[in-house]
Order: structure tokens, then sequence, then C-alpha cells
């Protein structure tokens, strides 16, 4: 049995990860600012930031059409980014983060409120670490998504430990393929992307600009300073490893078969988890 001390410690540690600290505040604060994909400052945060934007631009560019489902939309960061190509957006979360209103308020993982077949794209960018079971997410993303629909989904590979207590998982190009097919998904394009020039830019990102980002004209200066280190932190990345055995995480386009289409095989393996 625990002491009374042992207890208060553990009590003090759990109240720890749970309250967001000074570093915490202020990149939520950043964030808030810096709402929108292609704002500059945010997608040259880092060397993170920019892999993500770099790849995301693209797929998204060729693969987001008609009306989107943003699931686990968070501020909207990616709204903007999905209409340049899509005809209307729609969007859901647990709740409204900074001055994003979701179209629908729930969990990803069993949204039985939205109709099936409804979507012709859905977007999920960074949200399947944050999930116990990611198998349930996919299923209920296949479910509203109509027959022919395409699912863009970026995951991490390399990241620290984020948003606590909720971070499950990192995931492999084989893994999240593996995870789509029993899903009843077919990968349309596997994208790895950056790498750990880009990882390691991220954290120091934190600091150098991070702690100087609320301070006029010097946070400025600093964003674009440091600029030049996310961009090169890319390049070299994509120099180094070619093989992309230490991506920094990884971007798939993944489609919903059409019902005239030979049936996908796939959640058998999961069965016993629904």
């Amino acid at each position: 049995m625990e002491s009374k001390a042992q207890m208060a410690t553990s009590a003090n540690s759990l109240d720890a990860t749970r309250r967001p600290g000074f570093m915490k505040r202020g990149r939520e604060r950043f964030l808030d600012r810096h709402v929108d994909a292609d704002d500059a400052f945010l997608r040259l945060f880092s060397g993170t930031t920019y892999a993500l934007w770099r790849v995301s631009r693209e797929l998204f560019a060729k693969h987001c059409k008609g009306l989107v489902l943003d699931a686990g939309a968070g501020r909207g960061t990616w709204s903007k980014t999905a209409l340049k190509t899509a005809s209307a957006y729609e969007s859901i979360d647990l709740a409204s983060r900074g001055d994003h209103r979701p179209t629908w308020t729930g969990d990803i993982a069993a949204m039985p409120e939205v109709p099936n077949d409804q979507y012709d794209t859905v977007v999920c960018q960074q949200v399947l670490e944050h999930v116990p079971r990611p198998w349930r997410v996919l299923a209920e993303l296949h479910r509203v998504m109509k027959p022919g629909g395409t699912l863009l989904l970026s995951v991490p590979h390399l990241s620290r430990r984020h948003e606590l207590p909720h971070d499950y998982f990192r995931y492999t190009q084989d893994g999240l393929a593996s995870l789509l097919a029993d899903a009843g998904f077919e990968a349309v394009e596997v994208r790895p992307y950056g790498g750990v020039l880009c990882f390691l830019h991220h954290q120091t990102s934190f600091f150098f600009p991070g702690l100087l980002a609320d301070i006029p004209i010097v946070g400025a200066a600093a964003l674009w300073a440091n600029a030049a280190f996310s961009w090169l932190t890319v390049v070299l990345d994509s120099l180094i490893d070619r093989g992309a055995l230490m991506p920094l995480g990884v971007m798939i386009a993944a489609r919903k078969p059409r019902r005239t289409d030979r049936p996908a095989q796939g959640r058998k393996d999961r069965a016993g988890d629904a």
C-alpha cells in the first residue's frame, strides 16, 4: 500500500501531466494567432511543420474534392487548403478550439450522427496517434465516405510525447497501410515525409524562435531567421534518408472502393475489438 507521501507524489505527477506548462501555453498562444496551414510563420516554424505542409499541399491539390469532412479538425488549420480544390467543408471534433466551430461535435471513433456515404473526401491530419483504438476511427471514416471517395491521412513516426495523456501510437508506412487495408481502404499514395533532422529542429524551435514569438518585431525576426533552417532540414533529410527508413511521419491518400469494385478485404483481424 502507498504511503501518504507516495500518494501525494503520484497525484502531483498526474497533475503535472495535465496542467499546461509555460512552453505549452506559449505554443497554444502561437497556434491561436497562426491558424491557417498556409500562414508563413506556422508552416516555417520548424522542419516538422514545413515537411508536413509540403506533402499535404501536394496531396490535397491532387485528391481533395467535393464535400470534405475534417475529422479531428482542431482549429480548422486545413480548412482553407481543402477549399482550394473542394466545393464545401465540414468538420467534427470533441469541442470548439480557438475560433473554429465544428459542424459536428463528437468522437470520431463513434459518430452515429454523421450519415453513411456522405463525403467525397475525409481529411484526418495528425489525429490518429491520439486515439486509443485507431481501427475504430478508420472504420467510422470509411462508413461516412462515399464509395470512390478519398481519405487524406497524416500521422507521426518520430515525435516526442504530446497532448498528454492522450498520446498512444507512432506509425510506419507499412503499419498505417495495414490498418487502412483492414478498414476496407485501398492505398493510392503512401508518402513518408521529413526525417531525423526535421524532428530535432522542431524540438529546438520551441526555444528559438518559440520563446521569442510573443515579442513584437523581435518574435517575427526570430521566426524568419529560423525559416531558413526549416527549409534546410527538409532538404537534407530527403538527401540523407532516400529509403525513408527514419521518416518524420507518413501521409497516405487512400480510396474507399466503389460498390462495383471487388470487395475489399478488411476488418476481420479486429472483429473482436469492435
